[in-house]
């Protein structure tokens, strides 16, 4: 299994001091490449689809221009009520204004519904997939056995969800914990050593049982299944579902409208059947006194790695799953120690997974040139630090995030303006002023929380690896 990656890095900064210690860290983003075995079959799926089932997810979804028209002609027939749905204000239509509605409006469920058939279409003999639906309760549409033995039947129980009638009575809320408890053992079910294993969740509500579902998902984690996970539409807690996916080093979407839907899910389902290498831990350590002080995952999204283990100047996440069809990028911090003239390593890395039952590594060691010369102290390797500027910006927007659930705005804005000032400097116009919409509503008792652009902030944030290509150079893995 020698080469079964090709390993590559590059550094945002050619020279290091090798005269003084230097306050800036050095950063290098390293780049792996699956290599696919060659073979023409790809591995068989393992998917579970979870189904947010609740009252909203039966509710039209309007844009604000609908939402008045639709008001405005309902009131003047006396065809509407106002109501709760999901423990949210809900409107409930009726009479002609209902029929004319639904001949012209979708709702998320009819989405749905649509992009899983799609989805299920992209299968292929061998794959197994389930589906389990969920509100105050949860409820098992069909199992893996029932797909393979009669899939237009399972087809048929999905169109029933748009009637609502299940065979069983769920409720209307959104209670996720026995949903995932299910679908965890659904897939263990399923699970062989072949098998690339999945649960996909797709919600448009505020989960109400969060401790529960949290629960859930570490049982899931110590499994080692991903979790991704699709929020719809405006009135997801898109902080639960982001937290979901991190934890397991699964992928979050957001469908911005409905229509997205069955995008977000056929781009999950190309990645998943590109998956090469499951399960890869990277463990970083520093060199003759230089420290590698944290590691980031910049592409295909940016995030934090919240389960980082450490130890005798090592730290050690878990990357996930790797695709051969695109590239994983990590940024790599380092506090480089000070070094003779010359090439110096700065940092060894090591990445180990496991392929059936066996346990395979790969090992590579980041090197920079230290130099007394100010000249070139200064340079810079602009691919890698405009990755090196899109990651801050992301990461000024998470601290944003930790600070306004703490109460503090001032702190919340100081980031987000961070972020705003980073995001000018790298052309990124439209996102700037989105996140300066967002510092003017801050505090505000009047500003304009548009849940739209709060969740376009954070979904846009977490893809700005993707735009940057980056540039790298060949490392020799170690024997």
């Amino acid at each position: 299994m020698t080469n079964r990656l090709t390993i590559s890095a590059e550094l945002n900064r050619p020279y290091v001091s090798a005269a003084t210690y230097e306050e800036e860290p050095l950063y290098a983003v390293l780049t792996l490449n699956p290599q696919s075995d060659g073979g023409s079959r790809r591995a068989p799926l393992n998917l579970c689809l979870v189904v947010d089932s609740s009252a909203t997810m039966y509710n039209f979804q309007l844009s604000a221009d609908e939402r008045d028209y639709w008001m405005s002609l309902a009131l003047s027939r006396n065809e509407m009520e106002r109501g709760e749905a999901d423990e949210r204000e809900a409107v409930y239509w009726s009479g002609q204004t209902l029929q004319e509605m639904q001949s012209s409006v979708r709702k998320p469920m009819s989405m749905a519904v649509d992009a899983i058939k799609h989805l299920l279409r992209g299968l292929q003999a061998g794959d197994k997939v389930s589906v389990i639906v969920f509100a105050d309760k949860s409820h098992t549409l069909f199992t893996e056995d029932a797909w393979a033995s009669d899939p237009d039947r399972c087809v048929d129980d999905l169109d029933a969800l748009l009637d609502q009638q299940l065979p069983v009575e769920i409720g209307s809320g959104t209670r996720m914990g026995s949903a995932l408890r299910s679908a965890e053992k659904l897939v263990t079910s399923s699970t062989s050593n072949a098998t690339i294993n999945r649960i996909i969740v797709i919600s448009d509500g505020i989960v109400q049982d969060d401790r529960a579902s949290m629960e859930a998902l570490e049982t899931i984690n110590e499994a080692g299944y991903a979790v991704t996970t699709l929020g719809v539409g405006d009135e997801f807690d898109e902080e639960f579902l982001m937290r979901v996916a991190d934890t397991t080093r699964g992928a979050y979407y957001y469908a911005a409208d409905i229509q997205d839907i069955t995008e977000q899910l056929l781009q999950e389902l190309t990645v998943i059947k590109a998956t090469t290498i499951q399960q890869l831990y990277v463990s970083a350590s520093g060199v003759d006194g230089s420290m590698v002080q944290d590691v980031f995952m910049v592409v295909p999204y940016m995030t934090i790695f919240e389960e980082m283990e450490s130890g005798g100047g090592w730290v050690r996440a878990k990357v996930g799953d790797l695709p051969s069809n695109t590239p994983t990028r990590l940024l790599v911090q380092i506090a480089p120690a000070l070094q003779p003239e010359g090439i110096k390593p700065v940092a060894e890395i090591e990445l180990t997974w496991h392929e059936a039952d066996e346990e395979f590594s790969q090992a590579t060691t980041i090197a920079a040139s230290f130099s007394d010369n100010p000249a070139v102290l200064g340079e810079r390797n602009a691919e890698i630090q405009e990755m090196v500027d899109r990651f801050n910006v992301y990461k000024y927007e998470r601290e944003a995030q930790r600070a306004q659930s703490k109460g503090d705005i001032v702190t919340a804005r100081e980031k987000l303006g961070a972020a705003t000032r980073e995001l000018h400097k790298l052309g990124e116009m439209a996102l700037a002023q989105d996140v300066e919409a967002q510092i003017a509503a801050l505090g505000s008792p009047d500003g304009d929380q548009d849940p739209s652009r709060i969740k376009r902030i954070k979904a846009t944030t977490r893809r700005l690896g993707e735009k940057q290509a980056g540039a790298t150079r060949q490392l020799t893995p170690k024997e």
